[in-house]
């Protein structure tokens, strides 16, 4: 199928804040025209063209997930046909996989892998230190060449201030983002090596001590992004930290831009979501790092998206098993999955009033590959067909098992809207029976 033409839809397009009614047509690939519908009209089909009536629906560019992990269970291909019923176009996936993603030939093997024209594109973060173990600075200009994106150690913090220094040197000079999980290891007692005695499970707080689970100090999140700040200033490299999730984080990196620094953050959906009272019945889909904070935290978050200081959501997908998440909850393992919820939980933003579509749009699309200098679709005439399209009027509840990844912190919660098509480069990737009910034969 190379020419389809889709009706009466509404483009929303953040890269040119184009928000119109419009008729779109699709031809090799390409989008051919966006006409805006002044009076709206789905009978005028004169040929066999396929014609999709989509009145009420929306047109948006493919999503960009820049975090992704993959887990020693989970096939690219099988992650990828998930996140493209999701609205996901392309995915960065971290380092912290087996094998680890620390050297050139790993990284070209993972893009071979995942080259199906129809499925999510596949870039990859190149591991900044070998075996990811913060001690020797891994080959940087070789992955770089190989099409790493940036360079980090994925859930795992950077401590040592030296290696730091002469990552970021190198990583400006190849023009590179170093990208930090701002985490004092120390502080949140997962560094086994300097004790024996604490490993932190939840957000510390008087909900932490009621519930008798070892608490990490909000202040272990900002004290690593302080120093790197410092840093990156010192080098000029562009530092981004991910999965913002604390008040004092968000003010000091609003400060550091402020100042021109070239710094970027990103946050995921659990972290202006939900809060540390999630914990209360000690459901271990809630145990993640960095942990779910006060509701204060989740406020700021919020604030920081809505002024422009958070930059990007990503999904921060790490799905684990069933049978590492049924442990007692300091034993259970740390993560949960977020491919697809990302789309959902940000509209939520939108039908809470707390930002307009097109910003909601542009932080799991455009803003994101800018960061990483990733291609981003637009919706543009002449440019590729990467899209997706969704309808943001359907009520529907989040299930676990209605998933097919696990496990899910936003099980039983009420979303308002539902991907019911995505397109790469023209070719049908995934369609919803929805939207085939729209076809005009």
């Amino acid at each position: 199928m190379t020419h389809i033409i889709f009706k009466s839809i509404r483009v929303v397009n953040p890269d040119t804040n184009y928000d119109q009614i419009s008729d779109v047509t699709v031809k090799d690939g390409k989008i051919l025209s966006i006409i805006k519908v002044v009076n709206i009209n789905t009978t005028n089909k004169k040929d066999n063209t396929p014609l999709y009536d989509c009145t009420g629906l929306t047109m948006a560019p493919g999503i960009t997930d820049i975090r992704v992990n993959l887990g020693k269970s989970e096939n690219i291909e099988a992650i990828q046909k998930i996140a493209v019923q999701n609205g996901i176009t392309s995915m960065v996936v971290l380092p912290n996989q087996t094998p680890r993603l620390d050297n050139p030939s790993i990284i070209d093997h993972l893009h071979r892998q995942s080259e199906n024209p129809i499925l999510p594109f596949i870039k990859a973060y190149g591991a900044a230190t070998k075996d990811l173990d913060g001690l020797e600075m891994a080959e940087l200009g070789l992955m770089s060449e190989m099409g790493a994106v940036g360079f980090t150690n994925g859930n795992i913090s950077i401590k040592n201030s030296l290696v730091m220094r002469r990552l970021m040197s190198y990583a400006a000079m190849i023009n590179q983002p170093i990208i930090q999980h701002a985490e004092d290891p120390d502080l949140s007692g997962l560094n086994e090596a300097s004790t024996n005695s604490i490993k932190g499970e939840m957000n510390e707080s008087e909900t932490s001590t009621r519930l008798g689970l070892i608490g990490i100090p909000s202040c272990a999140e900002v004290i690593i992004i302080e120093r790197d700040i410092r840093l990156a200033e010192l080098t000029g490299v562009h530092y981004h930290v991910a999965h913002v999730s604390t008040k004092e984080a968000v003010d000091v990196i609003r400060n550091a831009k402020k100042r021109g620094l070239k710094i970027t953050c990103d946050t995921a959906p659990p972290y202006f979501c939900l809060n540390e009272t999630s914990l209360l019945n000690y459901n271990t889909a809630f145990k993640l790092s960095p942990p779910l904070r006060t509701e204060d935290d989740r406020l700021a978050i919020i604030e920081g998206i809505k002024d422009g200081t958070i930059d990007a959501i990503a999904s921060d997908h790490r799905s684990r098993s069933k049978d590492t998440k049924a442990q007692p909850f300091s034993a259970a393992s740390i993560g949960a999955s977020g491919i697809e919820t990302l789309f959902l939980l940000t509209l939520e933003l939108v039908h809470k009033n707390i930002i307009d579509l097109n910003k909601a749009l542009a932080m799991i699309t455009i803003n994101p590959a800018k960061l990483l200098k990733i291609e981003a679709p637009s919706l543009k005439e002449k440019e590729d067909a990467t899209f997706f399209i969704f309808d943001d009027r359907t009520i529907n509840t989040i299930t676990q098992e209605h998933m097919q990844t696990s496990p899910t912190p936003f099980d039983g919660r009420s979303v308002k809207g539902r991907v019911i098509g995505t397109f790469i480069k023209g070719r049908v990737a995934y369609i919803h029976d929805e939207l085939n009910q729209k076809l005009i034969k």
